[in-house]
């Protein structure tokens, strides 16, 4: 698997390093909570024609793919092109490309580059966890009462009081709580030890297949639950810490 690992590492760098260099950034759609540019769709179009060599199939934010290869043994790709979309818009930094190669709902490898701050994470199952291509081990908060907690607020997010209140309650549990507009990023903070956990809903497996990899190099834990919302067969919600003892219901 290491020949696929380089191949994620390779097409993350190339594919962030073209969506550096672009400077005028064109919405297609900017409709509710959503932003989509044409760099999205021009970015998953590159990726797949890097990938294309492997002879399997791909899953993209733009382009979609079988949901029934979910359900299969036969290894895949998973692309979200650009995740921190409307941060690429402003200028925000906590923009990457996230690629990962999955078989069913389970993490082989992937990787994920912010190109905004020249930082690549890879990872996978039998590998270590690198930045940069550099081993890296987490240094995880071993008190609660210490940990930040990485959470986001997907455009299909539930904002009522129920819901919120909720949230605000687990959430007291730890020491700070930061959202940076990515969730690939989040879990890749999370994998490498600069936040303690992570907890999301109603977002999509591009959004954090990489991700998965690096908690996998990093041995820490992960729970994804798929979330039964007509016409979104990839939508999950996603739990991710140093251990379960660091999850947020």
């Amino acid at each position: 698997m290491k020949e696929f690992l380089d191949t994620a590492i390779k097409t993350a760098k190339l594919a962030g390093d073209r969506l550096r260099e672009i400077s005028e950034r064109r919405v297609n759609s900017d409709a509710g909570n959503d932003v989509k540019l044409q760099e999205d769709v021009e970015s998953e179009m590159f990726i797949r024609r890097q990938l294309a060599s492997t002879g399997l199939p791909v899953i993209g934010e733009e382009q979609g793919g079988d949901p029934a290869i979910l359900e299969s043994n036969e290894p895949y790709w998973i692309v979200d092109p650009i995740d921190g979309t409307y941060n690429y818009l402003r200028s925000i930094p906590g923009v990457c490309v996230s690629i990962a190669l999955m078989r069913g709902w389970s993490p082989i490898a992937g990787a994920i580059y912010d190109f905004t701050r020249g930082e690549l994470y890879a990872g996978g199952k039998g590998f270590p966890l690198t930045l940069n291509g550099a081993e890296i081990t987490p240094a995880w908060a071993s008190d609660i009462r210490q940990a930040v907690l990485m959470t986001g607020f997907p455009s299909a997010t539930n904002y009522s009081d129920e819901n919120l209140s909720k949230f605000v309650l687990a959430a007291q549990k730890f020491k700070k709580v930061r959202m940076c507009g990515s969730a690939a990023l989040a879990m890749a903070w999370v994998a490498a030890g600069r936040a303690d956990s992570y907890k999301e809903s109603r977002l999509y497996l591009w959004d954090i297949a990489a991700g998965l990899s690096l908690m996998e190099s990093a041995k820490g834990a992960y729970d994804v639950k798929p979330l039964k919302v007509e016409g979104k067969p990839f939508c999950v919600e996603i739990r991710a810490a140093r251990s379960k003892d660091f999850f947020v219901d």
